[in-house]
């Protein structure tokens, strides 16, 4: 970890994924926000928006476990280190040749020596989701990948990510609330394979099965 006066910042490469899958296509069309971003208005705009957007993060002795925003970290890590040789991430101008992620520590479980008292203490705190990219669990917390850019693809979470931002539910501060989100509309298409092809129309369908009586039981549910 890296840290100026103002804030702390991990080359992402060493933080320690919480979850097992992201959906892709949510994190490439975060890619194409952030290079449009810096190619609209600037490297300095991107260094505010990047420390405004600070991960949570969990300390346990030497490592640094991410609790959220993995699909935004994916995409910093997707843009690769050329897209930060030129930002700047303090007052001084420091850049990186890697990419980076603001970070805010929520705690410090250094203390929990034993790995089981730690994984449980995450359990109980709901900063785990140790659910695979099928949205099978919970798996053994081994099966977690070790780094973000290991994530595997979930095109539920993309599906469900998509369905918020055109309005098909609300936010919801409930943890991990478009994980429930996108296992409703995997039983919804459990026998339809999602790819590139049919993924808009897909889109389209779960727009109105967000509106299912079913649905309401989720977060963030829209009562129309």
């Amino acid at each position: 970890m890296a840290t100026s006066t103002t804030s702390v910042y991990c080359e992402i490469d060493k933080l320690r994924p919480t979850q097992c899958a992201v959906g892709m296509k949510h994190v490439n069309r975060k890619v194409n926000e952030l290079l449009e971003l810096k190619e609209n208005q600037g490297t300095e705009k991107v260094a505010s928006f990047l420390k405004s957007h600070a991960a949570p993060v969990v300390i346990k002795d030497d490592q640094v476990f991410l609790i959220d925003n993995h699909h935004l970290c994916r995409a910093l890590y997707e843009l690769g280190g050329d897209y930060f040789k030129d930002i700047p991430l303090d007052s001084n101008g420091v850049t990186s040749s890697k990419p980076i992620m603001f970070i805010n520590v929520v705690s410090d479980l250094s203390d929990l020596k034993d790995n089981s008292q730690f994984w449980n203490k995450m359990n109980t705190e709901k900063w785990v989701h140790p659910y695979n990219k099928n949205g099978e669990g919970p798996v053994d917390v081994s099966e977690i990948p070790k780094k973000v850019s290991e994530l595997e693809d979930d095109v539920f979470r993309s599906i469900a990510a998509v369905v918020k931002i055109k309005g098909g539910f609300k936010k919801s501060f409930i943890p991990y609330a478009e994980f429930q989100w996108a296992n409703y509309f995997r039983t919804c298409f459990k026998n339809k394979k999602v790819d590139d092809k049919n993924f808009d129309k897909v889109i389209d369908e779960s727009l109105e099965l967000a509106k299912n009586e079913e649905a309401k039981k989720l977060p963030g549910y829209i009562d129309n």
